[in-house]
């Protein structure tokens, strides 16, 4: 036989007043035997009472969110309520995706947000390398490249510079020596803007621009 419930039990574990639950009784369940409503009643009448005044359970927390990184990534700024843990020697990294040039990339993001910049200026360097330059920075940090092999006049370079934060000056790419020239003959001017980068590859661009806007001023 089920057993019975007492209904200040019920009513404890419903979360209301014994009165709510006896007044309920009252309109919805039959006509009891001898024994005092506040005593016991059957089960089945307990499960009414608990789908008819059961309120839902409150939501359980959401589970806090881990991000595992490499070691490289390990020393960049976590998004806010997010733990950070180290990845294994065998996983992909969560930030950096187990990339050289988007950890390259997010190291130079976050020197630019930390200085305040925005505007960086490319001389020189691929279409493949622009493009995947744009795609890394996209949304980050604003990017002129200028084509090294291209046309270009002192105006233009002279806007350019004035327009950007960081010059990168990417001489180990296709750059012929008068599109270069526009820019670095204006280092006495600019010289606090302009970084020379001697290694091709995108990483090697970021790390030198990073370096560039980590640097003490002087």
């Amino acid at each position: 036989m089920p057993r019975s419930v007492r209904v200040r039990n019920l009513a404890k574990s419903l979360n209301i007043s014994d009165t709510e639950l006896l007044v309920w009784l009252a309109e919805n369940a039959p006509a009891a035997d001898a024994r005092h409503p506040a005593d016991f009643l059957p089960a089945e009448i307990a499960e009414r009472a608990q789908q008819a005044l059961g309120r839902p359970p409150p939501p359980a927390p959401a589970p806090e969110p881990v991000e595992r990184r490499c070691a490289e990534c390990m020393r960049l700024p976590a998004k806010a309520g997010v733990r950070v843990t180290p990845a294994d020697t065998d996983a992909v990294c969560d930030m950096c995706g187990s990339s050289a040039n988007k950890r390259a990339a997010l190291a130079m993001i976050g020197a630019f947000r930390a200085r305040g910049l925005r505007r960086l200026l490319v001389v020189g360097g691929g279409p493949g390398t622009a493009e995947d330059l744009r795609q890394l920075l996209s949304g980050e940090v604003d990017i002129r490249i200028v084509d090294g092999e291209g046309h270009r006049n002192a105006a233009k370079a002279d806007a350019d510079l004035r327009w950007a934060d960081v010059v990168a000056v990417w001489s180990s790419t296709i750059l012929s020596h008068k599109v270069s020239k526009l820019y670095t003959d204006q280092r006495a001017l600019f010289r606090g803007k302009l970084v020379t980068v001697p290694r091709r590859g995108v990483a090697a661009l970021c790390l030198a621009v990073t370096e560039k806007v980590s640097a003490p001023a002087g």
